[in-house]
This record gives structure tokens, C-alpha cells and sequence, in this order.
């Protein structure tokens, strides 16, 4: 069972991304979305969402912008023989957001890398994200900044 706790920022939002589902029946709603902390000298910071796809036809994510980045990279994360965790840029089908699936982001797994950060992340702040699919579909999603 998932258990998401919204700030109401977050729940406003989320209403609106409902409304603004993707073509075919349902909709496409981010379920739960948040930043890590930084230290103070940290160029980069990990982006995790979970894109919900609740209509009847495959989507795919295809951009990404934060104001507070130069960059944006959408990444994964795998252990290779070596047992050595590296990051790799993703591919666009790890970006796919199947219909009736879940697309989601996790630590040491699918993560939106920020670059050159203009401030450290701390956590209680609140990031803005738009987020965009192949199908179109745009949305901005309020991103509490929290050490999970």
C-alpha cells in the first residue's frame, strides 16, 4: 500500500494536472514528486516524480525545466559486474509511461538530474517543475524539497 502525504501547495496542483490529462479516456497525474537536500558545494541535485498514465495510450516524457538548474539530465542509475553504481544518460524507453503504468523515479534507479544548481537544495523549500510529454501534455508540479 503507498502512502503519499501533500502539501496543499501539492494538492492544488495535482488537481490541475488532472484536469489536464493526456488523449483517450483518464488522465496522467504526477503522484508523488520530490527533491533531496544538497550540501552547501553541491553542483547537482536528484528530481524523483512518479507519472501516473491513466489513459488507454503509451506516453513518454520528454522534457524537463527548473528554473534553479543550467541543465537538466534524465538519468539512470545501474550496478554494473563490479558492483560499481553508475549513472547513465536514460534512453527514450526508460522514459516510456505505458498506459495504465507507472513511471517512477527513485534513488539509485530513473532520477531528473539538476546541474549547476544557482543554491543548495534545503530541505522545507519548494521547487517548480515543468514537465512535458511526447503527447503534448504539460504541467507544473510543486516539489517539496525533503530528506526521504
Amino acid at each position: 500500500m503507498r502512502s503519499t502525504v501533500w502539501t496543499a501547495p501539492t494538492a492544488a496542483v495535482m488537481l490541475m494536472v488532472a484536469a489536464c490529462g493526456g488523449g483517450g479516456s483518464g488522465v496522467i497525474e504526477v503522484a508523488d514528486s520530490w527533491a533531496s537536500s544538497t550540501p552547501p558545494n553541491a553542483q547537482t541535485a536528484a528530481i524523483y516524480v512518479q507519472i501516473e498514465n491513466g489513459t488507454d495510450a503509451d506516453d513518454r516524457l520528454a522534457d524537463v525545466t527548473i528554473d534553479r538548474c543550467d541543465a537538466i539530465e534524465l538519468h539512470t542509475t545501474n550496478i554494473d559486474d563490479a558492483r560499481i553504481m553508475r549513472m547513465r544518460l536514460a534512453t527514450p524507453e526508460a522514459l516510456v509511461i505505458p498506459a495504465g503504468e507507472t513511471l517512477e523515479m527513485e534513488p539509485a534507479g530513473l532520477h531528473i538530474m539538476c546541474i549547476g544548481l544557482d543554491a543548495p537544495f534545503r530541505a522545507g523549500e519548494h521547487l517548480d517543475l515543468d514537465i512535458a510529454l511526447e503527447s503534448g501534455t504539460r504541467f507544473r508540479i510543486i516539489t517539496p524539497v525533503e530528506n526521504r
